[in-house]
């Protein structure tokens, strides 16, 4: 064997994974963010500040809504974690989840006159995320979670997610300027 030779293994936690391979080897592990506001922070920073910054005639509406998105993705990840009071199922929701979802919404923005807050729920909560729901609750949840995020009223300045008072789309900015507010 070549002294040079690196085997880079990946895997998911499983009990029937060969301990041997475990101890013999150097082991990275990534684990998701913990808490909304670390979620929120990650989803943003895979975003970039190449996409967020794009300029495009609907970027204003862009840079809302694509913050909304990264705020609901990082809500649904967060109620995992409270078992059967977040979800009646556990889901494996991805950041390929909220890839799609920011490509479409970029797409339909570009796309249409107006914003297309219909087409962009039912995509966005049944199709990308949706497609992985299993229980009729859930995807009732899911629905009226999206909707408080995904309407016309957060395009007004000082529209909030939620009654706390830190949880709302910031001002039209830079991907820094939103990058700060998120700390």
């Amino acid at each position: 064997m070549h002294p040079e030779y690196r085997l880079f293994l990946t895997s998911s936690p499983s009990p029937s994974f060969p301990v041997p391979v475990l101890q013999s080897g150097i082991k990275v592990t990534q684990e998701p963010p913990r808490g909304l506001k670390a979620g929120v922070y990650r989803t943003f920073s895979d975003l970039g500040q190449d996409r967020y910054e794009d300029d495009f005639p609907k970027s204003f509406q862009y840079k809302k809504l694509v913050f909304a998105l990264a705020f609901f993705h990082s809500v649904i990840l967060e109620r995992r974690k409270y078992g059967p009071i977040g979800w009646n199922v556990r889901y494996q929701w991805m950041n390929s989840d909220f890839d799609i979802s920011e490509k479409q919404l970029k797409q339909y923005l570009t796309s249409q006159e107006t914003v297309p807050y219909v087409a962009l729920n039912y995509l966005v909560a049944q199709v990308n995320y949706g497609g992985r729901v299993t229980d009729k609750q859930d995807v009732r949840l899911m629905n009226a979670m999206l909707k408080k995020y995904f309407c016309a009223e957060i395009m007004q300045e000082g529209y909030k997610f939620s009654n706390l008072e830190f949880y709302y789309a910031p001002p039209d900015g830079s991907f820094e300027d939103c990058m700060n507010y998120i700390q």
